[in-house]
């Protein structure tokens, strides 16, 4: 058999490249027990050129070498260090207040504030000029006139003599009875009493 001088040397060209291709391994699937089984393709280093196929070797390109990052060394974490807890200051305790009529003034003021305080000084001025020991035949008693005045031991066993005992009963009182001691001075004012 005898083959044009063209036909001869393309297979010729064709059957060296197609087995340096299989010998160097850039054709996947050349063998028959091969897992890869595709199509040569250019990234496979073969290139399609019409018909007939022509293979064209592609200058096989080295493996990238991989070199490993070096790990960084761990360095030792510090332990936290503790940090003292400030102690807590104490409050510097409030000054007792003289049980005196300016005493039990003050307290009012504390406990309820200036507005508030204004309103029930209107009242207790006018009950009983602010007098612990202020009686009436009706058995009104003390700076608040609490009737009975015995009602006032709920707030001390000392209610018949103490300040600060009449009117922290006289605050409750118009707190309970009215909302506050300004409501209790309208309500004073419009009946007389309260």
């Amino acid at each position: 058999m005898r083959l044009a001088p063209r036909s001869a040397a393309l297979a010729i060209i064709a059957a060296v490249n197609v087995f340096a291709v299989v010998a160097v391994g850039l054709l996947p699937g050349a063998f028959a027990d091969s897992p890869a089984a595709s199509t040569p393709s250019v990234a496979d280093g073969v290139q399609m050129v019409g018909r007939p196929l022509a293979v064209v070797l592609a200058t096989p390109t080295p493996a990238p070498t991989i070199t490993a990052t070096p790990t960084p060394t761990p360095t030792a974490t510090p332990s936290p260090t503790r940090t003292p807890t400030p102690k807590p200051k104490s409050r510097p305790r409030a000054t007792p207040l003289p049980d005196t009529v300016a005493g039990a003034r003050q307290y009012v003021k504390n406990a309820i504030g200036l507005t508030q305080y204004n309103c029930i000084d209107y009242i207790f001025t006018r009950e009983s000029k602010w007098n612990p020991t202020a009686g009436r035949v009706t058995g009104a008693y003390g700076i608040p006139q609490a009737f009975p005045g015995s009602k006032m031991a709920t707030f001390g066993a000392n209610w018949r003599t103490s300040p600060l005992t009449q009117v922290k009963w006289g605050i409750w009182y118009v707190n309970t009875r009215y909302g506050s001691a300004c409501k209790a001075l309208a309500f004073w004012k419009a009946h007389g009493w309260y």
